[in-house]
């Protein structure tokens, strides 16, 4: 039996490829509007300019979830499919993955004679972006490799894997918040000359819950670790995606591994929906308790 393992592109995994026999890694892009541009947050996106042309742009900006048809596509790819999407409460990826795995199976049917035995598919909402669908992608790889489950099996893991994780964000700059009306402009205003980074993290629901504000990088990295003592956090897989800040990333890889020595850090440059959520040097900290 072929497996494949789909994630829309707020996992910022690319060209990665799995350990695990028969099966395969695929990326499903969302696409990022800016003005009158289309930036298709794929391999060939260039996040340098997409980030210029957000900061340049005055209004709003926009995104939009990988279509049902793309989505459609990649779970025709294996027998059996497992989907990592952005929080449902962030996009509208996981309802187009959804309608998408009613088409194939529905195609599956029709063509097997009524019989669905052969063809799996099953969707995670992440209710996170970025770090923790990478650290799930990775255990999930990892775990086809050792134990060779069944799909209920996988399912079940992957579900254990949701529960015992979780993702922090660490921003400094707030333009996006700010054009898109989730912050009041005075507020982004001041943080952004005060050098006040804010600390957050993903609520149950899915969505950016803030755990509170520090001054400067060295005062976040401090908060960062604190945090993730406070989930239970006690060694084990980390995954910290940047926005074009790789200084920060790995010194708070280093004050985590001092703290759990037997941590493995791994240390990701952010794609085009990552950067346009966390902005600037901007951090999100992928991380698991089990």
């Amino acid at each position: 039996m072929s497996w494949a393992i789909v994630a829309d592109s707020s996992c910022n995994l690319r060209s990665w490829t799995p350990t695990a026999p028969d099966t395969v890694f695929v990326s499903a892009p969302l696409t990022i509007h800016v003005a009158d541009t289309e930036f298709v947050d794929d391999e060939q996106l260039d996040v340098a300019e997409l980030n210029r042309a957000v900061a340049a742009e005055q209004e709003a900006s926009s995104s939009s979830c990988p279509s049902v048809g793309r989505w459609a596509e990649e779970f025709r790819r294996a027998d059996n499919v497992i989907a990592i999407t952005i929080s449902a409460n962030l996009s509208g990826s996981y309802e187009a993955a959804s309608t998408a795995r009613n088409i194939v199976l529905d195609e599956y049917t029709r063509d097997h004679a009524g019989v669905i035995s052969g063809k799996n598919i099953f969707i995670l909402n992440s209710r996170a972006t970025g770090g923790k669908m990478e650290l799930i992608v990775e255990l999930l790889d990892r775990y086809l490799t050792d134990h060779h489950p069944t799909f209920d099996e996988a399912v079940e893991y992957v579900q254990s894997l949701d529960a015992a994780s979780t993702v922090l964000f660490s921003l400094s700059r707030y333009d996006n918040l700010v054009k898109n009306g989730r912050m009041p402009r005075l507020a982004g205003s001041i943080a952004s000359k005060l050098n006040i980074r804010m600390l957050g993290c993903a609520s149950d629901e899915g969505t950016i819950k803030i755990v509170g504000p520090t001054r400067g990088e060295k005062k976040m990295y401090r908060k960062v670790v604190d945090c993730m003592a406070g989930y239970g956090y006690h060694g084990g897989l980390v995954y910290i995606d940047h926005v074009d800040n790789e200084a920060a990333a790995a010194e708070l890889q280093r004050l985590i591994c001092e703290q759990w020595p037997n941590a493995t850090v791994r240390i990701v440059p952010c794609g085009g929906l990552c950067s346009y959520y966390a902005e600037e040097s901007g951090l999100i900290i992928g991380f698991e308790w089990a």
